[in-house]
C-alpha cells in the first residue's frame, strides 16, 4: 500500500506539472504595450474639475512573469513620432499636467494596468478647437517592450456639458374622432457622462419656441388641457439618463384638423449644462383618420385665385404663351415660362427678372386650410427647385415646404409629376407663393424655369 500511494503521488506530480507545462507552452516571450498607442484623443467636458486621461497597459506571454511598466515625458518621442509621421505636433508647457501613477506593477494572472495623467482645468478649458499641442508619454520596462507600441501623444480637449433627448425628428401619431384612450410617449434626456450634480430642465410646449429653430409653420398646435408631462424633470446626481412621459388624452383633441401638433423644445435651467441643438426638440404630428388632404378644384376654386406678385414671365395673363395664368388653368399643356429674352414683360409692361430666384404669389381669395402644395413639370427638361411660402396677409411669409424636380425624378426626364409636398400641420392662410431658386437651363439672357400646374392641398373628411 506505501508503494502504491507514493506511485500516486509521483504521478499526480506529473501530471500537474504537465498541465502547467501545457499551458504555457504556447504563451511567447512577455511582452508590455499601450494598447492605444500614436495619437490619441482625451475629451473631457467642462464640468470635471480634475481632467485625467487613462493610458492603458497591457502584458503578453507568460502567466508567470511580472513586469513592471514605468511611464515618463519624453519629448524624444514626439520628434520621432512627427518625424515619421509628418506631423507637426507640440509638447504642452510643462506645469500644466503631471502623471499621478508614473509605474505600473502586473503581477501574476493581472495582465492589464493604467497610467493616470492628470491635466490642469484652466490649460484645458482655454485650449482652442483642433490645437496642436499633446503629452508624450513612452513606457519602459525591465521586461520585453513592444517598441511599436511604446509610445502615446495624448491631445487633450474640453468639451461642453451638453445634455439631449434625441435627434431632432417628426413623427406621426394618427387617431380617430371616436379615441377615448390616453397616448403615451417616453422622453428620454440623456448626458454622455456621469452626471455630477442636479439638472432641472424644462420642456416647452408653445410655438414660439420650436419658431426659434426656423421649423414653424402655422402649426395647429394640441391644446394645453389635453396634455400633461409627467415626472420629475430632474436629471439627478450620478445619473446619465431622465426618464419623463407625454400624456395626451386624444378624446380633448379637436375633430376639424387634419394635423394637431406638439412640438417639444428642451432648456436647461442650469448654467454648467448646454443643451445639444441638433437634439433639442421633436415635433408630434398628431393626425385624424377620416380626415384627409385633396387637391383643390381648379374649376372651382382656383378660378378664384388673383395674381399678389411675379417677377418674371415671358408675357402678361392675356398673353397666349408662357403667362403665368397656365400655372393654375388645369391645363398640362400650357404653361408658366420666366422670361427668356429682352422683350419679355408681366403685368403693365414691368420688366421682368430674368435670373432665379422667380417668385410667383396667389391671393386665394379667402383662406384655406392647407397641409401641401402640388407642381406639375412641363414634359422639358427644365428642371427646378425651390420653395413654397405661406401668409395670412401676403406681407408675412413662411416657408413651408421645399422641392427639388431632379431629386424627385431621380435622373428620368420623362417625368412631370404631379409631385406633392406635403408640410408639418395645418396653414390656415390666404396667400401661397412659389419661389424658383435653381434652374438647368438658359441662354445668354436668362436662366429658363417653366412650371405646368401649381395647386394646393386642403384639407377635407373622407367619404
Amino acid at each position: 500500500m506505501r508503494k502504491l500511494y507514493i506511485a500516486a503521488c509521483i504521478a499526480l506530480m506529473f501530471a500537474t506539472t504537465a498541465c502547467k507545462n501545457n499551458r504555457d507552452a504556447n504563451l511567447t516571450e512577455p511582452y508590455v504595450y499601450i494598447v492605444k498607442d500614436g495619437f490619441q484623443v482625451a475629451e473631457f467636458y467642462d464640468l470635471d474639475q480634475e481632467p485625467t486621461a487613462i493610458v492603458n497597459i497591457h502584458r503578453s506571454g507568460y502567466f508567470a512573469a511580472d513586469a513592471v511598466v514605468n511611464a515618463e515625458i519624453d519629448l524624444a518621442a514626439l520628434e520621432e513620432y512627427n518625424a515619421a509621421n509628418g506631423t507637426t505636433y507640440q509638447a504642452l508647457t510643462e506645469g500644466t499636467y503631471w502623471l499621478v501613477e508614473q509605474s505600473v506593477k502586473l503581477a501574476g494572472e493581472n495582465r492589464t494596468g493604467k497610467i493616470k495623467v492628470r491635466f490642469d482645468y484652466e490649460t484645458i478649458a482655454a485650449l482652442q478647437a483642433n490645437h496642436n499641442f499633446v503629452v508624450p508619454i513612452r513606457i519602459s520596462s525591465e521586461s520585453n517592450v513592444n517598441e511599436s507600441k511604446d509610445i502615446v501623444l495624448i491631445s487633450p480637449t474640453m468639451l461642453p456639458a451638453e445634455i439631449f433627448f434625441m435627434p431632432n425628428r417628426e413623427e406621426t401619431v394618427k387617431w380617430t374622432s371616436d379615441s377615448a384612450y390616453v397616448y403615451e410617449r417616453k422622453l428620454t434626456v440623456s448626458v454622455p457622462f456621469n452626471n455630477p450634480m442636479d439638472c432641472t430642465i424644462t420642456l416647452d410646449t408653445s410655438i414660439a419656441a420650436f419658431n426659434k429653430f426656423g421649423n414653424g409653420s402655422y402649426l395647429n398646435l394640441c391644446p394645453k388641457d389635453a396634455l400633461e408631462i409627467v415626472g420629475e424633470p430632474v436629471l439627478l446626481a450620478g445619473e446619465s439618463e431622465l426618464e419623463l412621459t407625454l400624456r395626451v388624452d386624444l378624446a380633448k383633441l379637436p375633430t376639424n384638423s387634419y394635423r394637431c401638433s406638439i412640438p417639444i423644445v428642451m432648456t436647461a435651467n442650469s448654467e454648467n449644462y448646454v443643451v445639444n441643438a441638433e437634439n433639442q426638440y421633436i415635433l408630434i404630428n398628431l393626425q385624424q383618420d377620416g380626415v384627409i388632404s385633396t387637391v383643390v378644384d381648379a374649376g372651382d376654386r382656383r378660378n378664384k385665385w388673383t395674381l399678389w406678385e411675379c417677377n418674371s414671365a415671358h408675357g402678361n395673363a392675356t398673353a397666349t404663351n408662357n403667362n403665368y395664368g397656365h400655372m393654375i388653368d388645369n391645363n398640362t399643356e400650357t404653361y408658366w415660362h420666366s422670361g427668356y429674352n429682352t422683350s419679355s414683360f408681366i403685368n403693365d409692361n414691368i420688366k421682368c427678372s430674368h435670373d432665379n430666384p422667380y417668385i410667383i404669389g396667389w391671393d386665394m381669395g379667402v383662406a384655406h386650410n392647407l397641409v401641401g402644395v402640388q407642381i406639375t413639370r412641363r414634359s422639358y427638361q427644365d428642371y427646378i427647385a425651390g420653395y413654397v411660402e405661406v401668409s395670412f396677409d401676403g406681407y408675412d411669409w413662411k416657408k413651408v415646404a421645399t422641392f427639388d424636380h431632379i431629386a424627385q425624378c431621380g435622373g428620368d426626364l420623362t417625368m412631370v409629376g404631379p409631385f406633392t409636398y406635403e408640410f408639418s400641420g395645418d396653414a390656415n392662410v390666404q396667400y401661397v407663393r412659389i419661389c424658383v431658386t435653381n434652374c438647368q437651363r438658359g441662354n445668354s439672357v436668362a436662366q429658363y424655369a417653366n412650371i405646368a400646374e401649381f395647386n394646393v392641398l386642403e384639407v377635407s373628411l373622407a367619404d
